[in-house]
């Protein structure tokens, strides 16, 4: 039997990975010329840059599904990430132990509670999240999460109550925690089993791999090559031949000509909104109604710098800013990644994407310097000397996003997590096509991702009447 991927993301590899393990013939398609997407790597002028995730949590997670990511783990204790705001400074170490010393000396006593509170939901919710797939799409997938309700009964009233209930108001505490919930659940307030799920994974397996985010997407097509599959590149998804309700293949634009690629089964690694734009053929009709992200997606605006190493004097390799000017995360690459001397660092900022929606090229620009200010402004904070220091300033909106990566609007992160019921379902209109990426539960993050991906990977296989092979190394 054949399948056939769209989109070479963290995601789609992962899918593709459970297919080919179990004995499908694979082929993903890729419209760049390298995997990963928005966790890939990109080089420009002697440095080499995260192109949009940057941080590498919830490692045990991945294996848990048998996802082989051999890095080398950072070790307990080891400071991660350094957060500053006007009312002082705090780090984040790797481990739920070191953060709780290090969060009870910053902001007291009284956040030990929360901290306790938060990792025995996030242990039980770990354990449960096989047995998670919401919105069920298969029988199976039915039978496990009503098997899983008698653990999940007790939780669920925290489904539907915000993050911000259980939060101490100690010291600045609730800024620090919006700060944390931001970057993980693209909401300053998600609901409160989400964002205590959210907020352990940087003690869940954290790596810094020498060669970048994409080093985990390269990882994923070796094991897929193994397998026997295939990625090809440059292929660009722009139709689905289509017969009453079933895909027959896949039509492909590479370099300016037409491929087709049959299958029994798709998977398409998009955002909902841009599988809806795939032409239906031979009617050449879009697939779905047009659609658009939601009116709170958040986008990303990044500025790639390359930074004399001497004024990043702090160890730890991620630093935020929470304050006046815009919220800043700054990634600072290992050694090596950069000109001797010099670290590739990348600045990143939320940014609404309705912002970046019809601004005329003057309107654009404005808006661009406004952020590329406001990064260097928290860089400052964080690193006295920052601009001075900089020999690279390379900046990406939004739309420079959807340029490379074809996403409507630059779309990324997910949905934000203000209630459960934001995530899509895998199943399309057609019954041998389904969704991955991150609409999918459990959302944003490569952790996250690449376990929607495994999970979508085994429904195609459920509707196949092929039973799924689990990997000898995935960890119990």
């Amino acid at each position: 039997m054949r399948a056939v991927v769209i989109g070479a993301g963290v995601g789609g590899l992962s899918a593709a990975l459970a297919l080919a393990r179990s004995g499908l013939e694979v082929t993903v398609l890729e419209a760049q010329a390298y995997p990963g997407g928005l966790a890939g790597t990109f080089f420009h002028r002697g440095f080499l840059f995260d192109a949009g995730a940057t941080l590498l949590g919830g490692l045990e997670l991945m294996e848990a599904v048998g996802i082989p990511l051999p890095f080398p783990r950072l070790p307990e204790g080891s400071p991660l990430i350094r957060v500053q705001s006007p009312y002082g400074e705090v780090v984040r170490p790797v481990g739920r132990k070191a953060e709780r010393e290090a969060l009870g000396a910053g902001f007291g006593r009284d956040v030990l509670p929360f901290l306790l509170w938060q990792e025995g939901r996030a242990e039980r919710l770990w354990r449960l999240a096989p047995h998670l797939p919401f919105p069920p799409a298969h029988p199976k997938e039915w039978k496990a999460l009503l098997g899983a309700l008698p653990s999940l009964l007790p939780l669920l009233p925290e489904a539907f109550l915000p993050l911000s209930r259980y939060t101490p108001r100690a010291r600045w505490f609730p800024l620090f925690l919006q700060g944390q919930a931001l970057i993980s659940a693209q909401t300053v307030d998600p609901y409160a089993l989400y964002g205590a799920a959210a907020l352990d994974l940087p003690h869940r397996g954290v790596a810094l791999p020498q060669g970048g985010m994409g080093e985990v997407s390269q990882t994923l097509e070796r094991a897929l090559r193994a397998l026997g599959g295939r990625v090809l590149y440059r292929h660009r998804a722009v139709g689905l031949e289509v017969e009453g309700r079933r895909v027959k293949g896949v039509v492909a634009l590479h370099r300016k000509e037409k491929v087709r690629l049959a299958g029994e089964v798709f998977l398409a690694n998009l955002p909902p909104w841009d599988l809806a734009r795939l032409r239906v053929l031979p009617e050449d009709r879009p697939l779905g109604r047009r659609q658009a992200p939601p009116g709170d997606a958040w986008g990303a605006f990044a500025v790639y710098a390359g930074v004399e190493e001497g004024v990043l004097a702090h160890p730890a390799p991620y630093h935020q800013w929470l304050g006046e000017g815009g919220w800043v995360f700054l990634s600072i690459a290992p050694a090596g990644r950069g000109p001797r001397g010099f670290r590739a660092v990348t600045l990143s900022l939320h940014t609404p994407l309705r912002l970046w929606k019809g601004l005329s090229q003057e309107e654009y620009e404005r808006l661009k310097a406004h952020h590329l200010e406001a990064a260097l402004r928290g860089a400052e904070r964080l690193f006295p000397g920052f601009r001075e220091a900089c020999r690279l300033l390379l900046p990406a909106t939004p739309l420079t996003y959807e340029r490379y990566t074809g996403r409507t609007l630059g779309f990324a992160g997910g949905f934000p997590q203000r209630h459960p019921f934001r995530f899509r379902s895998p199943k399309t209109p057609l019954e041998n096509l389904f969704l991955v990426g991150e609409a999918l539960f459990p959302g944003q993050s490569v952790p996250a991702v690449a376990l929607g991906g495994a999970r979508v990977g085994r429904l195609a296989l459920e509707t196949l009447g092929v039973v799924a092979k689990e990997p000898q190394w995935a960890k119990p």
